[in-house]
């Protein structure tokens, strides 16, 4: 008797075609995947609505911690039969989410804020990412953050979908929102909170996606905006204060430090980032450009040379260093530093508009 099996991910059967038997069974088909929407919320009734509206049709449970809210954000979540824990605030964002995702029950858990959406189609490129992920643990996704007007690294928005359209402009993250649930999966850092280090920890991989997150923090009331600055300015510190040797906290307080004008002790943070860690981000580039608000561009240039060299395949350093050529009047320079770039990224559109910036200036 000779017994063939055969399976695919969704069902199995085994055939018998030998001998005076002839059967074929059909097992059970593996369950669907399911979805646990894990939120933290404080005041957010504004755009609590929004959010669960966006998502309700692929969460099988929606878990809310709450950090305090005054207003009517758990009575707005209750209408979508949501499971809300009171949490006392402690300074801490990662603990506040790992209290969330500590009530999952689903076999995948999506994070998100009361101030995000996901339109309709990218529900379904989770479904589905979610039903052949295979071995793997996580997927990034997009967020965008809706600006108002222009900021450095921002992006012009073209997007037609109806709640973001009228934004010009926004800055782009890729964040571990999706994961498996039931694997010991943790948020690190009390601000800027990250799960993607608690895999990486695990050595499982995760997967960047084009799913987006709209997001629109950046947009709410100014006091509200700068109540968040100030809250998120004091975690800094004390985690610095913790953790005096993190590139990553140096960084983060050096960042602050820009956003109050304060560029002596931003360029302190970001020197002893690059100092610990001289691979972290583009800190180099981030000297150099602190260097341009200081008028220095003979320093600007060291440094943009040096973020060139440590970042061999990003052209943004060597971009950089070439307006600063420009803004000397070294367009010849500037030029054949774009040349070089445009080699390795022919597609590049700043490179592209530099390099014609270049020429125009050549020829006058």
């Amino acid at each position: 008797m000779s017994e063939r099996e055969a399976s695919s991910r969704n069902s199995m059967f085994v055939a018998c075609n030998s001998g005076p038997w002839r059967f074929k069974f059909n097992l059970i088909k593996m369950p669907n995947q399911t979805i646990s929407l894990c939120m933290i919320a404080k005041n957010e009734e504004k755009l609590m609505e929004q959010c669960l509206n966006s998502v309700k049709d692929i969460a099988d449970e929606i878990i809310i911690v709450d950090t305090g809210s005054t207003d009517k954000t758990k009575e707005i979540a209750k209408k979508y039969d949501t499971k809300i824990f009171d949490f006392k605030w402690i300074d801490d964002f990662s603990a506040a989410r790992n209290e969330s995702i500590r009530y999952a029950t689903k076999d995948w858990i999506l994070v998100m804020d009361a101030d995000e959406v996901i339109e309709k189609h990218d529900l379904a490129k989770i479904k589905e990412l979610i039903e052949n992920a295979k071995d793997i643990a996580g997927f990034s996704l997009e967020q965008r953050s809706y600006l108002n007007n222009f900021f450095e690294g921002a992006a012009k928005n073209s997007s037609d979908f109806g709640l973001v359209k009228d934004y010009p402009f926004y800055i782009s993250h890729h964040l571990v929102r999706l994961f498996k649930n039931k694997l010991g999966f943790y948020f690190k850092h009390k601000v800027h909170e990250l799960v993607e280090d608690s895999l990486n920890e695990k050595n499982l991989k995760y997967k960047k996606t084009d799913i987006v997150l709209h997001h629109f923090g950046s947009l709410k009331d100014e006091n509200l905006i700068s109540g968040k600055t100030e809250q998120y300015s004091k975690i800094i510190l004390k985690q610095l204060e913790e953790e005096p040797e993190s590139a990553r906290y140096n960084y983060q307080a050096a960042r602050m430090h820009i956003g109050r004008n304060d560029f002596s002790n931003a360029l302190k943070h970001f020197e002893k980032a690059a100092k610990i860690d001289p691979g972290y981000k583009l800190v180099f580039s981030e000297i150099a450009k602190i260097y341009m608000q200081m008028n220095d561009k003979n320093r600007a240039i060291e440094y943009f040379k040096k973020s060139m060299k440590q970042n061999p395949g990003n052209p943004s350093p060597a971009n950089n260093l070439a307006v600063v050529y420009m803004s000397m009047g070294k367009f010849e320079q500037a030029k054949k530093i774009i040349e070089e770039q445009l080699k390795k990224h022919p597609e590049n559109k700043a490179l592209k508009y530099n390099y014609g910036e270049c020429l125009k200036n050549i020829k006058k």
